[in-house]
C-alpha cells in the first residue's frame, strides 16, 4: 500500500515538473534552472511540486527501511530523509533569478539544492547495484541510473560560466531521471 502511494506521488511530481515548464514559456528550457519556475507566475505550481516530492521521498525512505534487507546500505533512508528536508527548504526559499541581486533566501535555496542533489546521487548510486539483482525492474533501473549519472555530471560541468547556457537542459535530465528512478523503485516494493 505505501509503495503504491509513494509511486503515485512520484508520478504526480513528474507531471507537475512537466506542467510548470509547459505553462511558463518565459523561461528557456536550456538555460533556466528548474528552481526559476518557483519565481513568477508558476510559483504556486512549483511549490505544489516540492510538496508532492517532499511527501514521496520519506515514503521511499520508509520502504527501504521496512524492507529490512541487510544488503541495502543503511544510509539510504538517511539520505532520503535529508533530501526531503532539503526539498522543504527549496519550497520555502525562492531561487535568485540570473541577473538579479543575490539574496539570503537565494543562498539558502542553493545550499538546499546541493544537499538534495547530493543525497539523490548517493541514494541512486548506492541502491542500484542491489536493485539490479533483486528487482523485476532492475535492468530499467540500471538504464535510468546511467541517464541520471550523465545528468549529474552535466549539472556539475554546466555550472561553469562558459557552459552555463546548457545548465537547464542538464538539470532536467538529472531531475526527470531521478524522479523516474524513484517511481520505478517504489513500484519494486511489493506488499509494503
Amino acid at each position: 500500500m505505501i509503495a503504491a502511494v509513494a509511486a503515485g506521488f512520484f508520478a504526480l511530481a513528474i507531471l507537475l515538473l512537466l506542467a510548470f515548464q509547459v505553462l511558463n514559456r518565459d523561461y528557456g528550457v536550456f538555460a533556466h534552472a528548474v528552481s526559476d519556475y518557483g519565481v513568477g507566475k508558476t510559483a504556486g505550481l512549483f511549490r505544489a511540486y516540492v510538496l508532492v516530492a517532499s511527501t514521496a521521498t520519506p515514503l521511499l525512505a520508509y520502504l527501504f527501511w521496512r524492507s529490512q534487507d541487510p544488503a541495502y546500505p543503511p544510509a539510504i533512508p538517511v539520505y532520503l530523509l535529508l533530501m526531503m528536508a532539503a526539498q522543504v527548504v527549496l519550497g520555502l526559499y525562492p531561487n535568485d533569478l540570473r541577473g538579479t541581486t543575490r539574496t539570503r533566501a537565494g543562498q539558502i535555496h542553493h545550499a538546499a539544492t546541493l544537499i538534495a542533489f547530493t543525497c539523490a546521487y548517493l541514494t541512486i548510486v548506492d541502491a542500484t547495484p542491489l536493485l539490479v539483482a533483486t528487482s523485476p525492474l532492475g535492468q530499467v533501473l540500471s538504464l535510468i541510473k546511467h541517464c541520471f549519472s550523465l545528468g549529474f555530471f552535466a549539472v556539475v560541468v554546466t555550472i561553469s560560466p562558459p557552459l552555463r547556457r546548457w545548465f537547464g537542459l542538464a538539470e532536467r535530465v538529472f531531475l526527470y531521471s531521478c524522479a523516474t528512478w524513484f517511481l520505478c523503485v517504489s513500484l519494486s516494493f511489493d506488499g509494503i
